[in-house]
């Protein structure tokens, strides 16, 4: 009978062309997705791969096996939708990169919780690799993330765009009252707080003062953005945050805003295995995320 499991690793290393990439995908050593890889090549008796440089080639059955093989995982995956969501009672398993603001994802996921059929949430906060991964292996229905998914990243999956949000600069009351005077030249020399190099706005923020001719005071740099606010709270620091979420972060930080960067546009995405979304929950947030961040981003 046909191994799954090595079938699964040899899938990871046909789509990756790499027992390594894959062994990282897959969080296993090398050693252990060759050692599978061949045992599958033996229980066939045919060749799956042939070593072209350091490169692995699919040969005439490796091809005719990857692709049986991409149908068999997706009916498994149709399988699993199925049963686990045969009850009444939805389970929607969601996957949060650390970069997305958790107020942002709050407004986000709402819609799937406002559905008639009871659902019940759970939510993973990994590295955005770490949940790609999870998203492949069907373990998560869906990824949210502000920047899409690589083409490079090993992982198929389908890039939705939730919608966008213009950058906005927020302060303790002090600091932005000095920040506002003569803006944007008047934020030479002031302190910034800013996200970690995981973040899209990072690199979005860093080009916008560069084009405006000012040398950021960086004083912080934050893979948490909730900690970024809160040291912005205290006045440590002006810090950005989606205008989608003005009036949120002004009434739970007391901070003000100082400007909206309208150059600066922050996209958000939906990351699904499927092309088509047929988990009620996810087509929820889908059909609502839209909607919410034009009314939210329309703010000014």
């Amino acid at each position: 009978m046909l191994n799954y499991k090595q079938l699964y690793y040899f899938w990871h290393v046909a789509r990756s062309g790499s027992v390594t990439r894959a062994a990282e995908q897959l969080h296993l050593t090398p050693q252990t997705v060759s050692g599978q890889v061949a045992e599958l090549e033996l229980s066939l008796g045919v060749a799956l791969f042939n070593r072209v440089g350091r490169r692995l080639a699919l040969t005439a059955a490796g091809r005719q096996a990857l692709e049986q093989a991409g149908a068999i995982f997706s009916l498994g995956a149709d399988l699993e939708h199925t049963l686990r969501h045969a009850s009444q009672e939805l389970t929607m398993q969601v996957g949060i990169a650390d970069s997305v603001p958790r107020t942002l994802a709050f407004e986000l996921l709402a819609p799937a919780m406002a559905l008639a059929t009871p659902l019940r949430l759970v939510c993973h906060e990994e590295r955005a690799e770490q949940l790609f991964s999870e998203l492949a292996s069907h373990k998560l229905d869906m990824v949210l993330i502000d920047r899409p998914l690589p083409p490079d990243s090993g992982v198929r999956g389908y890039n939705h765009e939730l919608g966008r949000s213009p950058l906005a600069l927020f302060a303790s009351p002090e600091l932005a009252a000095r920040a506002r005077q003569g803006f944007p030249a008047s934020l030479e020399g002031l302190p910034l707080l800013i996200p970690g190099e995981k973040s899209a706005t990072h690199d979005s923020l860093l080009a916008w003062y560069r084009q405006q001719g000012i040398h950021p005071h960086l004083v912080g740099q934050f893979d948490d953005s909730t900690l970024m606010k809160s040291f912005g709270k205290a006045g440590m620091g002006i810090f950005p945050a989606p205008l989608a979420m003005a009036e949120e972060i002004a009434r739970l930080y007391g901070v003000e805003r100082i400007a909206t960067l309208t150059e600066v546009t922050l996209s958000y995405y939906l990351v699904s295995v499927g092309r088509h979304l047929s988990h009620p929950g996810v087509q929820a947030v889908m059909e609502g995320a839209k909607q919410r961040l034009a009314a939210l981003g329309g703010k000014k």
